[in-house]
């Protein structure tokens, strides 16, 4: 089952991938763990794409299909935190970086002017200077950095505005993971038809292409729980969006790297780029326990 673009969302894929389309190609070579992309951040700030949300016509929804594809991309930009919490924000500057609590690994945090911290059901927000992060080098997949105090500067959101943007945060979550194993899977079905094995190609084996095909199914239907819940813009729907994308990405890692073989654990073997960032995304926000249980507490209030 699939959706048509509407004619303003078909313009404004047209051209965010148009501008994603040089950051496509892998690295070649052997490359580090992290792809963080500073040239495709500003491009994507200076072209206003930032300010989607704000424009008539453009929501949520639209939002979560930029995020979902530019994670299809091997390079890293923060956009989540940015596009769909940013404007409950007050104008705070981007990149928006999201901490699930102090004292944890925050993705992007490095990078970002400011950040959004959400605590059980209080969201904070402030202004990111050098003395409340800690950068972690060497951490693979994204720009990572450990926040060890709230910003001097932090307000506080309406209950209202604090329910929303963690609705949008999961919403974010469960579109970059989307996009994530869109990638991984793009570039696992590209490497199994060139490998040749027993004098033919890995894909032409029908055990190799039953996984493939149960990997891309959860693969769409992470993608469209994503769109789902973005459309809704209901917490409900982005904790289940959410708990099915970290459950779904635990498959479709292992079938990426077990049918890219040797190959794959290698850094020139681009499939870290995406797999490595959906290994952090695994545990983001509590990870999938505290998905399911805020969930059934949603669902069975009582």
């Amino acid at each position: 089952m699939d959706f048509d673009f509407s004619d303003d969302q078909q313009l404004l894929m047209t051209s965010f991938e148009g501008l994603l389309e040089r950051f496509r190609d892998p690295p070649h070579g052997q490359h580090g763990y992290v792809a963080y992309s500073t040239e495709l951040q500003a491009e994507i700030e200076q072209n206003g794409y930032l300010e989607l949300l704000g424009q008539e016509g453009f929501g949520l929804l639209e939002g979560a299909l930029m995020v979902e594809a530019a994670a299809h991309c091997p390079v890293s930009v923060e956009l989540a935190g940015s596009l769909l919490a940013g404007p409950l924000l007050g104008g705070a500057p981007a990149p928006v970086a999201v901490a699930w609590g102090i004292g944890k690994p925050v993705r992007y945090l490095p990078h970002a002017r400011t950040v959004c911290v959400i605590q059980g059901n209080e969201v904070w927000y402030g202004t990111v200077t050098p003395e409340i992060i800690r950068p972690l080098h060497g951490a693979p997949a994204y720009p990572l950095a450990v926040l060890e105090a709230m910003p001097a500067d932090a307000r506080q959101l309406s209950v209202g505005d604090a329910a929303a943007a963690r609705c949008r945060a999961l919403v974010g979550i469960a579109a970059e993971a989307a996009g994530l194993m869109r990638g991984a899977l793009d570039n696992t079905v590209q490497y199994v038809k060139e490998r040749q094995q027993f004098g033919q190609p890995l894909g032409n084996f029908q055990g190799i292409q039953h996984r493939l095909a149960e990997s891309a199914q959860l693969v769409r239907a992470s993608k469209w729980m994503a769109f789902r819940a973005a459309y809704a813009d209901d917490l409900q729907q982005a904790s289940l969006a959410c708990l099915y994308a970290q459950e779904a990405m635990r498959k479709v890692v292992n079938d990426c790297h077990q049918f890219s073989g040797a190959m794959g654990l290698t850094l020139e073997f681009p499939l870290h780029l995406w797999t490595y960032r959906l290994k952090v995304l695994q545990g983001e926000a509590g990870g999938k326990g505290a998905q399911a249980r805020q969930l059934a507490e949603l669902v069975w209030p009582d």
